[in-house]
């Protein structure tokens, strides 16, 4: 069970010093939420908690009960990075049903006093989520509607191909228009007119929880799709030192 999480990590790493053993022998408690279930609450701090299976979003909730979904997570990933050493300022909800796999703090507190290796790889997972979560703020900003839902379609499309979860052109994405909405910014009304056009234009559709994109290269031009901000931050030091190819 735990080899996923030493997978998840290594995207980061690679990790050295005995890391591997401590990973696959620590605890990992597997809790499973139903459909918009918090899997992790606002303010708590880092369990070293992997998402294994489902899709879910990170979320700010406004005292007025709206919310702005910032990210979304899918299987491998580490979901509260940003409570590492302080309290979490969003919480992460389940958009289908989830599974994940959490590490009590007192074991990952352990591990990183043992290893700076884990910490540095820690760090740059957590540079590596920052550097998506700017992709999304100038997407907000500056792209339009269109282009805000193509890069959202992209993303989550590309994510779940590179874990071989979808393929042909599908894959699961459990969000109604409200989630959209809640990611791009715009009313569920301008959600609705923006996936009508996608769907006219022969570009992608959304229905019943599955997102089919029948024209790739279109929806990345029109989204300004790069794949390259979500690849995970690695140590400078081991990709200088990779043989040619590797």
């Amino acid at each position: 069970m735990n080899r996923l999480l030493i997978a998840s990590l290594d995207r980061f790493g690679p990790l050295r010093d005995g890391v591997r053993d401590d990973l696959m022998t620590c605890s990992q408690e597997a809790r499973f939420f139903e459909p918009g279930q918090v899997i992790v609450p606002a303010g708590a701090r880092s369990r070293l908690s992997l998402l294994a299976r489902g899709l879910a979003v990170k979320q700010q909730v406004l005292p007025d009960g709206g919310r702005q979904i910032f990210g979304v997570a899918t299987p491998g990933d580490l979901i509260d990075l940003g409570g590492l050493y302080v309290g979490l300022d969003h919480e992460v909800r389940a958009l289908g049903a989830c599974e994940a796999r959490m590490t009590t703090a007192h074991e990952l507190r352990t591990m990183l006093r043992a290893h700076t290796n884990l910490l540095a790889a820690l760090c740059r997972a957590v540079l590596t989520e920052a550097q998506q979560q700017r992709n999304w703020m100038v997407g907000l900003g500056r792209r339009t509607a269109l282009a805000r839902a193509a890069n959202l379609f992209c993303e989550v499309y590309w994510r779940q191909t590179a874990l071989r979860l979808a393929g042909d052109g599908k894959c699961d994405f459990p969000a109604v228009q409200a989630d959209i909405a809640d990611a791009l910014g715009l009313s569920v009304v301008h959600v609705h007119r923006v996936l009508r056009t996608l769907r006219d234009d022969g570009l992608a559709t959304l229905r019943n929880g599955v997102l089919k994109i029948s024209d790739w290269d279109a929806l990345a031009r029109l989204g300004g799709f790069d794949p390259e901000r979500l690849r995970p931050q690695q140590d400078p030091s081991d990709i200088a030192s990779r043989p040619a190819g590797a």
